[in-house]
Parts: structure tokens; sequence; C-alpha cells
């Protein structure tokens, strides 16, 4: 009868079941952002832009100048450098100013925040400072050239000049 007792004891204990579900996450989609720099709507990759930023028969006093749009057309922000070069003999006459903001006034630039006022060498940092621009964001700067009322030398030379803007990711060094 001792046998019957654990028998019927064991059968007591009965069955443990739990319930179980489960549940899958999908449609985590990742995609890198871009920049995308451009110069009064144009991209430089791989066409150049140009501006009717050319004077000819330049006698001292003459300035000519022009207005730019740098364009964030990417999807990240971005900040942005530029440098200008302007190989030639008339470069050590010439006088250029890089004005984020200005606009084009006459021969000159008016407004804005001057960046740069000098001569141009190969490759001279003319906006020095990291320009913070936003996505979809555009600023507009005035470039100008002019030969001083006091200059003695250049007759007969000339010089092209040339500006490079590097955008970067904000915050990269």
């Amino acid at each position: 009868m001792l046998s019957l007792g654990v028998v019927f004891g064991l059968g007591a204990v009965g069955t443990l079941a739990y319930w179980e579900d489960a549940a899958t996450l999908t449609g985590g989609n990742f995609k890198a952002g871009n920049l995308d720099i451009k110069l009064s709507g144009e991209d430089n990759n791989p066409a150049t832009f140009t501006t009717d930023f050319t004077m000819l028969n330049m006698q001292p006093g003459d300035s000519k100048a022009a207005s730019i749009s740098v364009q964030n057309a990417g999807s990240l922000a971005f900040t942005y450098t530029a440098t200008g070069t302007a190989p030639g003999t008339l470069n050590a006459t010439l006088v250029f100013r890089v004005v984020p903001g200005g606009t084009v006034s006459g021969g000159t630039c008016t407004g804005g925040t001057e960046t740069f006022n000098n001569k141009l060498g190969t490759g001279t940092p003319v906006i020095t400072a990291n320009r913070p621009l936003a996505a979809g964001a555009n600023e507009s700067f005035c470039v100008s050239a002019s030969i001083p009322t006091s200059a003695t030398t250049g007759q007969g030379l000339s010089t092209t000049a040339s500006f490079a803007f590097t955008a970067k990711q904000v915050g990269a060094p």
C-alpha cells in the first residue's frame, strides 16, 4: 500500500505549461547622409563654375565685383572654407576682396563681413574660419578685384583668378 501512495503522490504534481509568443523588429533602414557644395547652383563635379568676373583694359582705380551663392545641396549640415589663386603677372598688383554676406555695388562689394583683402598667391586662404551652412541653405558672398589708384606697375599684364571651396562635415577638424 505504501507503493500506491507513492504512485498517487507523483500523479498529483501535474504538468507545468507556459504560453510563449515572439515578435520581430524589421525595417531598420539606414542611409548615410551626403555633403554637396554648389556655387550659384552649379555642381563642381566635374564642371567648373564660371561667372562674369572679367575686366579688360583695367587701369589704376578700376574695380570689378561679382556675387556668388554658396549652396548646401546635401542632406547634412557642413562648414566650408575657400582659397584663391591668381597665377600670372598681374597678381602682384591686383587686390582681391572676399565678403561673405556682401552684395555687388558698382564694381565693389558692400555689406557683409570681409574675410580677405589682399593680393592672391597660389592657394591663398580667403575664407579661413569654418563657415557653417545648414542642409538646403545658401549664403551669398561678393568677391572683387581692383588695381589700387597708387599702382605704378602692371601695365599690359594679366592674370586669371580662381577660388576653390571645400566643404566638410560639421565637427571635422
